[in-house]
């Protein structure tokens, strides 16, 4: 067996939104799909926007058949959880600069699997998908992204000559709500085995605990409960299972502005000045991120941006939690969802007016 990379696409200029469907013409089985979105910053600046923000909908696709369904955070949080860190992805809000999302689309429990990868043959007509809009935070311009500037990158990690696979991991988003003060109840399917599980509870400023207290996994009615547990001690569990992770920013503060960190749990941030002199900058750290910064310039607050350099440890990246059943490398573990009739997951909410999901990650054979 002999691995190999293709490209797909190699830096097709794309529109500042739209839809972009690319097949997949390939024989081998394919490990991953290494994706790249780019678009430098405006000429001004981009504030609090990163590109995975920007990328709705990830889909690996053959006609009705969806094997992959997830966002550009979601497939971030996949990913850091699959891996064990958060791989090279740029982050600036400096004046033109590039800011990328840069994953793969994993097929296996690991990059080269070769029981569980993506088998083209199998399949009518596979491609990717990918929908976007680069103004979902900021208008595209001077202070956006630069308008005209997107390009998309996709490469295939193949396995020439590798044995065919038996089946590949599903990811997809499953449920979106908005919590209220009391329980959320979310049918999940029966289909196929879970992998794992993963949810965001996300609001400014508050801790995924405090936004979604409890977390309750009903089968067929209370026969068998699987998962009934706060969620930050759910929280502490995983970390004891999943590494810290880090990344870094090029940011653009003022003093007295928010710093937006992207992972929303036990947060530290170490802040750098690096284009002004006798300037301090300093982070107020309530570990749960989208902080105050205090920007100092001769001992005097700034008022004008300063090009701030952050190095971000924590957990949660932009809120999602993955929550494996048992060793996400042996199949035997894994939650056997078709031996139930019912599956029901509790979420008991503690804020009104957030941003929650459900994501899972399931076993399909071919």
């Amino acid at each position: 067996m002999l691995y190999r990379h293709t490209y797909l696409e190699k830096d097709r200029s794309l529109g500042d939104s739209g839809e972009r469907t690319v097949d997949i013409n390939i024989q081998d089985p394919i490990t991953a799909i290494w994706l790249e979105m780019r678009c430098d910053n405006g000429a001004s600046y981009n504030h609090h926007n990163p590109m995975h923000e920007c990328i709705s909908a990830i889909e690996v696709i053959d006609g009705a058949d969806v094997i992959c369904s997830v966002d550009g955070e979601q497939l971030l949080a996949m990913v850091c959880a699959d891996l064990g860190y958060w791989p090279h992805n740029r982050f600036s809000a400096l004046g033109g600069d590039p800011q990328t999302l840069a994953l793969p689309i994993m097929f296996g429990r690991f990059l080269g699997d070769k029981e569980f990868s993506f088998d083209p043959t199998r399949f009518t007509n596979p491609q990717l998908r990918v929908k976007w809009n680069l103004a979902t935070n900021q208008a595209v311009g001077a202070t956006g992204f630069a308008a005209s500037g997107l390009t998309m990158t996709v490469i295939a990690e193949i396995m020439a000559g590798a044995a065919r696979p038996s089946g590949y991991l599903m990811r997809k988003e499953h449920y979106t709500w908005s919590t209220v003060v009391g329980t959320e109840y979310i049918d999940l399917p029966t289909d196929a085995p879970y992998r794992a599980l993963m949810f965001r509870g996300h609001k400014v400023a508050y801790h995924p605990y405090g936004v979604i207290s409890d977390l309750k996994l009903n089968c067929d009615g209370g026969a068998f409960v699987p998962m009934d547990v706060a969620v930050e001690d759910l929280l502490y569990l995983e970390m004891m299972r999943q590494p810290r992770l880090d990344y870094r920013i090029s940011d653009h503060l003022a003093d007295d502005d928010t710093f937006y960190s992207y992972l929303n749990e036990l947060e530290d941030v170490s802040m750098n000045v690096e284009n002004s002199l006798d300037t301090v900058a300093s982070y107020y750290n309530y570990e749960y991120g989208s902080q105050k910064v205090h920007v100092y310039v001769a001992g005097a607050a700034s008022g004008s941006y300063i090009n701030i350099g952050a190095h971000v440890h924590g957990y949660c990246p932009f809120g999602y939690i993955q929550v494996p059943f048992g060793d996400p490398k042996d199949v035997a573990d894994w939650f056997p969802a078709p031996t139930f009739k019912s599956i029901r997951l509790e979420a008991k909410g503690a804020v009104a007016t957030s941003e929650c999901a459900i994501c899972l990650v399931q076993e399909k054979r071919y």
